[in-house]
């Protein structure tokens, strides 16, 4: 009788979910809880598979191939069904980077428009997805500002970052509006079995380049802290191009007695003044001001052998303006101030049991903008205004492994105050085909929040899939493809990207390898059924490198075909090469001392889509580096 019941009970909440489509979401929901746990408590354990590492090892240091970004609780990259790239500190290094936006130029499927010289706004996509499509963390915090929902990564100083990782594709059923992807920036920790470390770093060039950062790291018994800063500025490759930026990053962490978790406490502050150039065609120059403050308090605590509790607290401001002048009379023209805050927090629970790695949790933000526009010369068209968003989120995901062969469920349910509901699933599969071949296959539906301004409120909604492979079989050689089809649509239009990106990298011979990445991308808008303009078409990356502890060298091409009207004045008919050198003149058992020299734009490339921001020129610069 009680099973009796239990059927017609399950029947009716079937018809019911069916007849209301936001009781179906819950219903699905309770369905992945329900099957995690009574699948998890099967006497069955996954297996050790050791080809993970043998299948990937030669390409990603060993604490690298565990990521999170992709279900936010650890887990093998060969068990990941995204198209996910691990950016590491000694990819950083060796670029002689200052910024996000220069590491993330060299990743395949992400185009980047420099729109001059370093710390200058950066715009970028992945794989066709707009910034605005795209969540960019550091920390846990969403770096996107509230008012257009974008990032400036050309603003985000590289020295304190551990890792980049990267998911190209919709990540909303973890992390909410993500409709294009996730940009995962992971922080350096305090360095153990030292109470005192840290690192030197300062480097010169052209047009009054100067990049200089230091850092402290240590731990004296449970408590380690980390410490870096830094101050970078430029006079610019163009006219009013000057740019200059200050940054404090901070990190405390206390270790919790018998091995059991971690709390740490961080404080992230950075202040930038740009002037973006001359925009002639109105008779106009800008100048932006950024200061962002940011932190967060996070536990990480072992309950059992099995189970983990995450619980992080947030918090950042965010004071933008921006005045512009006309550059005929230099007197102002417009003066745009933007003031957001933006506090909340998130809990987790990860479940290890069997072939199960289940993680759910609940996230709460609060985020307040406060907008002025004024006009000096036309006061009637002075405005302000204010927008509130609370979001709510719930979400379950699990990493079922069997053998060679890993299933990743996933939903996500938000609650907005400012754009309503979301539900986002997803589900993907890898399957180790051989010890050094896997498959992926990936499904997923997302949204992206709007510009939170009057007159856009309607998020974009879309769906993706991705198929892929991965495999070392061929000797000496690593290759990733990676096919993809992505939908994006509002009230207005209905856009579709589709399109392959393939990676190839040898393994290193006589301390030299080869990189190389194409991305291809077809955009189209469904309602005018015609491409759509300024989405890159074509990528191509090339890389030569070598390193043999002592000397070390990388020559990096990068090229963009960026399909734009003629009235854009753009100009993308060649590659741009960069060279970066480096020779540690000095090290032993604690100390390294390196000088390096980059060759920015070798031969004087043109690489723009709009003739408003034109590219640096060749130009040069060298530093030293002491890491203790």
């Amino acid at each position: 009788m009680p099973a009796t019941i239990s059927r017609i009970a399950a029947t009716t909440a079937v018809k019911t979910a069916y007849r209301h489509p936001s009781l179906k979401r819950w219903l699905l929901c309770a369905l992945l809880c329900l099957f995690t746990t009574f699948s998890a408590i099967s006497p069955i354990r996954a297996e050790d598979n050791a080809s993970d590492r043998e299948t990937l090892g030669l390409y990603y240091e060993p604490h690298d191939l565990e990521i999170a970004v992709a279900t936010r609780s650890p887990r093998p990259l060969s068990h990941s069904a995204e198209n996910i790239t691990v950016i590491t500190a000694d990819d950083i290094e060796r670029l002689n980077a200052h910024t996000l936006a220069e590491v993330l130029n060299t990743v395949a499927g992400v185009q980047v428009d420099l729109r001059g010289a370093p710390s200058i706004g950066a715009t970028f996509e992945l794989a066709g997805a707009t910034s605005r499509h795209i969540l960019v963390l550091i920390d846990g915090v969403t770096i996107n500002d509230q008012l257009d929902n974008i990032a400036f990564t050309g603003q985000i100083p590289v020295q304190n970052i551990e890792r980049v990782e990267i998911v190209k594709g919709p990540a909303s059923s973890a992390w909410g509006s993500a409709l294009g992807g996730v940009v995962n920036v992971v922080t350096k920790e305090p360095q153990k079995g030292s109470r005192f470390g840290g690192a030197a770093y300062f480097s010169g060039g052209e047009r009054g380049t100067r990049d200089g950062r230091g850092e402290l790291s240590g731990t004296m018994g449970s408590l380690g802290y980390y410490l870096a800063g830094g101050n970078l500025r430029g006079d610019g490759f163009r006219p009013f191009n000057a740019s200059e930026r200050s940054d404090l990053y901070a990190k405390l962490r206390w270790d919790i007695p018998e091995n059991r978790g971690t709390v740490r406490l961080t404080l992230n502050y950075q202040k930038i003044g740009v002037e973006e150039g001359l925009f002639t065609w109105r008779d106009a120059t800008s100048r932006l001001t950024n200061r962002q403050l940011f932190s967060t308090l996070s536990l990480d605590y072992a309950l059992s052998d099995r189970l983990t509790l995450s619980g992080t607290l947030k918090g950042s401001r965010l004071d933008y303006n921006r005045n512009e002048s006309l550059i005929s009379t230099g007197e102002p023209s417009a003066f745009i101030s933007n003031d957001e805050i933006t506090v909340g927090g998130a809990t987790l629970l990860t479940w290890r049991q069997g072939l199960h790695t289940v993680t759910g949790g609940v996230e709460y933000d609060h985020g307040k903008s406060d907008t002025s526009v004024s006009y000096p010369a036309w006061p009637d068209y002075n405005s302000a205004f204010s927008v509130r968003n609370d979001k709510w989120g719930l979400f379950l995901n699990d990493t079922i492994v069997w053998g060679p062969f890993a299933l990743t469920p996933a939903v996500r349910y938000d609650l907005t105050s400012a754009t309503g509901d979301h539900f986002s699933p997803s589900i993907g599969a890898a399957y180790s085909l051989t010890d050094k071949t896997i498959l992926r296959a990936f499904a997923a539906k997302g949204y992206s929040l709007p510009r939170l301004r009057p007159e856009f409120r309607t998020p974009e909604k879309g769906w993706s899939i991705q198929g892929g492979l991965e495999t070392s079989e061929i000797p000496f050689l690593w290759l990733r493809g990676t096919w993809f089809r992505s939908t994006a649509e509002d009230p207005t239009d209905r856009t579709v990207r589709e399109g392959v990106e393939v990676e190839a990298r040898t393994v290193p011979l006589f301390n030299t390898w080869l990189t190389a990445g194409y991305v291809f991308t077809d955009a189209t808008s469904r309602s005018t059924n015609t491409e759509i303009p300024g989405v890159a078409r074509d990528r191509w990356d090339l890389g030569l490198h070598y390193d043999d502890r002592t000397i070390r060298g990388a020559l990096t091409g990068h090229y963009a075909w960026w399909n734009t009207p003629g009235d854009w004045g753009g100009k993308y008919k060649n590659f741009i090469w960069d060279l970066n050198l480096g020779w540690r003149l000095y090290r032993d058992r604690t100390t390294e001392t390196e000088i390096f020299f980059t060759g920015h734009n070798l031969f004087n490339g043109r690489q723009y889509p709009d003739e408003t921001f034109i590219n640096p020129s060749r130009w040069f610069e060298g530093g030293l580096r002491i890491t203790w």
